[in-house]
């Protein structure tokens, strides 16, 4: 063990989790750590309010795959950041939150600023550290971004402003990182099995997709099944818009192609997607979802198989993995829609074709507010 102060134990554990960004605004409950930010290697980036800061930590982890980590002053400062974490909340965004708060000796009589963080941040977090004791304070910090990965949402770590200061031993933990696989046989091999006997087989790319770095796979079983390609809501980069088979978004303000190819289809697999009602609402005045088709959803997250949409298989793996597997699979075998791969081909060129020009006639406003 190594002996420090508690903040240099906490920016030892974050820098050993490879943090070198920070956002938020500095502030007097966490100076002594922060003192230490630029020697250790991290750039605390300022803003103007802590709701953009915790906006900027989700963006930096959607492009990064990295943590994004904001701070901010106790009590009012850190109360700013809710609604932001709410966002990095549902799009499963690993941000730590990291919430100085009011002194242990003032905690109940009206410290500075004091307020009850912990329950700010329970509904929109995965994990919350509250380091009651500063010689815990690695291990509850290393929970954090750890907890944040593995589960794929935000944490928060609790810190009242005294546990920052004195003198401890310890040892820095090393990352602890998950290796996700495909899934279970069982549910890998029905779901090979329905997309083997399905006529006409739709694919929703979700956000696992991206967040898995899972493009390769998933473009390799799309091309394999020759099928549509949607893209779940918010996350048109889980398919390559430039691909024939890409059929653009489902949801509200999706595309019309999109939803009256996935209205034919017999099997539905959902790579990557918790199915999200807002992204699977009719829209357009077209009621699309298959109630008829058999339906296979892959999600990293158990929780989510099966949560808003009936479903004939689940699988709990890494969309990538998933993909992979299904495709050796189907490797090698004749499957049921072989046989309408050209005419299935043509059928989305077709429906997308006809979707752009109807967009096209949006281009120019013609109702009475816009015409001179």
């Amino acid at each position: 063990m190594t002996r420090m102060t508690p903040s240099e134990a906490f920016v030892e554990t974050m820098v050993a989790h490879g943090v070198d960004t920070i956002f938020g605004i500095m502030g007097s409950a966490f100076m002594d750590a922060m003192d230490i930010f630029e020697p250790a290697g991290i750039e605390l980036v300022p803003v103007v309010h802590e709701q953009g800061a915790a906006h900027m930590a989700d963006g930096f982890s959607r492009v990064s795959g990295r943590h994004g980590v904001v701070i901010g002053q106790n009590g009012p400062g850190i109360s700013n950041c809710v609604t932001a974490v709410a966002a990095a909340f549902w799009a499963h965004s690993p941000v730590v939150v990291v919430t100085p708060e009011a002194g242990t000796m003032g905690i109940g009589l009206g410290g500075f600023q004091e307020a009850n963080q912990l329950p700010m941040f329970e509904e929109f977090t995965k994990y919350q550290g509250h380091v009651n004791n500063e010689h815990r304070m690695a291990e509850l910090t290393a929970r954090c971004f750890d907890r944040a990965l593995s589960e794929m949402g935000p944490t928060q770590l609790n810190i009242p402003r005294d546990r920052f200061y004195g003198d401890i031993d310890v040892e820095i933990p090393q990352p602890q990182r998950l290796d996700r696989g495909p899934g279970g046989d069982r549910t890998l091999n029905e779901a090979a099995e329905l997309l083997a006997r399905a006529a006409f087989p739709v694919m929703i790319a979700g956000g696992g997709v991206v967040m898995g770095d899972a493009m390769a796979a998933t473009v390799a079983l799309a091309e394999r099944l020759g099928c549509p390609v949607v893209n779940s809501y918010l996350h048109n980069d889980s398919f390559p818009a430039s691909h024939p088979q890409w059929c653009g978004p489902l949801g509200y303000q999706g595309s019309k192609a999109a939803m009256r190819l996935i209205s034919r289809a017999d099997v539905v697999l959902a790579l990557g997607t918790r199915l999200g009602p807002f992204g699977t609402l009719p829209q357009h005045g077209l009621d699309y979802w298959p109630t008829g088709a058999k339906v296979i959803q892959v999600d990293a997250d158990a929780k989510m198989l099966g949560l808003v949409k009936r479903i004939d298989v689940g699988i709990c793996g890494d969309a990538g993995a998933a993909a992979a597997a299904l495709t050796a699979r189907l490797a090698g075998r004749e499957l049921a829609c072989d046989a309408s791969r050209v005419q299935r081909a043509a059928d989305i060129a077709t429906e997308k074709a006809e979707w752009e020009a109807e967009l096209d006639d949006w281009t120019e406003e013609t109702d009475d507010f816009s015409v001179d």
